[in-house]
């Protein structure tokens, strides 16, 4: 079997060199400038923490100007010092629950970064770039990233209140998150989709690019395959948030002949340039594959996607992605810190760049369903979450002596009123960006003393307010939805929980038909 290099380390190794030997051919005034301004700096941090009025405590404030620096590059470049490198090995207990939100400091307060692990919290509302000010009740100002995770790690299952400001402008707002395992496995589930199981269209639900990525899903799919060729394959690669490069190569492998270029690393000055390729044969090179993807699919998931619709070996389906066309090593520096830095872009077969923010565009676009206000609210405060736990804790609201999720949702005008009970009973409530304007305007038209104006503006709010008291009925379809998923969440465990998600998933089973409708079956 040929060799392929299967870690970025290596690169890393490669990278650093390159870059220490590249003064040699960039010029001496490249050399200068650097000496030179680390020479200003190393003066003005020595002059500051030795001879300030105050007194300066010089780690804190060391790394302060490091990430004052890092704030001018992208989210994905970090610093850890020691203290974060202990603690953070310390949090990554499996049996624990995180709110799974990724986090990192920029210009002295914590934010939050794109997601690198699943993003059932960014799904909640809470979004790149956010500022994190508190913690159930607790101050952020002054928290080290270690003490911030440590105060969002708890039990599974159990929630914790986070206070965000989407800029130093706007108003802050409370998510209540539910804290989740973390996971150990890439592949979530695999079998077979679709009422007729003689089609054989298998499914795999790949979570992450973690080690082992490419076996799982090769195990999964010739597990189901038993010998036997495949009606068709759906990879759904939905809210995975990328992981290891040689883990994406393998999985496209699959699908692809031997030697086929996958990807290609491009470098700073292209002398450690690495490209990617097959090393060896399709396991279902005949399979006509589907790749669900949606905006929370990034990096090693883009590669996937991108590289098998640019070598014609599957379309992609669903959302445009994440677009994080870079690629990052941990590198370790003096005293156990160490420097999370992105040090490459990526570019897929046919030469395209996945430029950051835009990602692949899919072959068959479907839109997700905009979520109503009333819905992204009840997410932001983990109701549907909360009213399932209580609802299942009483057995269904007394209808059922062994709950089940069938049993829980049989009757949908019961689980409504007792939904609308349990929020009355919360004092839960929330406010529209249509009301925000309109309190806006009421302002405005108060300080210019319009009265008549002021009239009609109160009887607008009176049309809204009615409006909004029958979103409950609205909405009843979605927010039914939400439920039913919160409940198995509550009553069944991993693969069984994914197999119902998947079993009622619109996008799945748009993803069968286009499979069952293709020419290429009737051939």
């Amino acid at each position: 079997m040929k060799r392929r290099i299967t870690s970025w380390p290596v690169i890393a190794v490669l990278v650093a060199a390159t870059l220490v030997a590249g003064w040699t051919w960039r010029g001496s005034d490249d050399l200068f400038e650097l000496r030179r301004n680390f020479e200003i700096f190393g003066a003005v941090y020595e002059e500051l923490v030795t001879s300030y009025v105050d007194d300066i405590r010089p780690q804190p404030f060391m790394k302060a100007g490091i990430d004052a620096m890092l704030a001018e590059l992208d989210p994905y470049t970090v610093f850890y010092d020691e203290a974060d490198l202990v603690e953070m090995s310390a949090l990554q207990n499996p049996a624990a629950g995180t709110a799974g939100l990724n986090l990192g400091e920029r210009g002295g307060q914590i934010r939050v970064l794109p997601p690198d692990s699943h993003a059932e919290a960014y799904r909640s509302g809470i979004q790149t770039g956010d500022i994190l000010l508190e913690i159930d009740g607790v101050d952020a100002a002054g928290l080290s990233l270690t003490e911030a995770y440590t105060l969002l790690q708890g039990e599974p299952g159990s929630v914790v209140q986070v206070l965000v400001q989407r800029s130093t402008d706007t108003p802050s707002r409370m998510f209540t998150l539910r804290r989740v395992r973390t996971q150990t496995e890439n592949v979530a589930w695999a079998g077979w989709v679709g009422d007729d199981p003689s089609e054989r269209i298998a499914y795999v639900r790949l979570d992450q690019f973690g080690e082992r990525a490419g076996r799982e899903t090769r195990r999964a799919l010739r597990n189901l395959a038993d010998g036997e060729p495949l009606g068709g394959v759906v990879l759904d690669l939905r809210n995975n948030p990328g992981g290891i490069v040689t883990e994406a190569v393998d999985v496209v492998e699959l699908f692809v002949p031997d030697e086929t270029s996958v990807v290609r690393i491009a470098t700073r000055d292209g002398a450690s340039d690495q490209t990617y390729r097959t090393d060896m044969d399709a396991l279902f090179p005949e399979a006509e594959v589907i790749v669900l993807v949606n905006r929370f699919s990034a990096s090693a998931s883009e590669i996937v996607a991108g590289a098998l619709q640019d070598l014609e070996a599957a379309r992609v389906m669903g959302e445009t992605t994440f677009g994080k066309g870079l690629v990052q090593v941990v590198r370790r520096l003096p005293h156990d810190t160490a420097l999370k830095m992105t040090i490459a872009h990526y570019t897929l077969p046919s030469g395209r760049i996945v430029p950051t923010g835009e990602g692949i565009e899919p072959d068959i676009h479907v839109d997700v369903p905009a979520q109503s206000d009333l819905e992204v609210a009840l997410r932001a405060d983990a109701a549907f979450f909360l009213f399932s736990n209580a609802w299942v804790n009483g057995a269904c609201g007394g209808s059922v002596s062994l709950p089940t999720v069938d049993a829980c949702l049989a009757d949908e005008a019961a689980v409504l009123s007792a939904f609308e009970r349990f929020l009355v009973e919360q004092g839960f409530s929330y406010t529209t960006p249509m009301e925000s304007d309109a309190e806006v305007l009421l302002a405005e038209l108060e300080e210019a003393s319009w009265t008549e104006a002021l009239g009609q503006l109160a009887s607008l709010r009176d049309v809204m307010a009615q409006e909004k008291r029958q979103d409950l009925e609205r909405y009843a379809p979605s927010l039914l939805a939400a439920i039913e998923s919160s409940v198995a969440a509550h009553l069944l465990e991993g693969e069984a929980r994914t197999a119902r998600e998947v079993a009622h998933d619109p996008l799945v089973a748009r993803a069968v038909e286009t499979l069952q409708n293709s020419p290429r079956r009737s051939r």
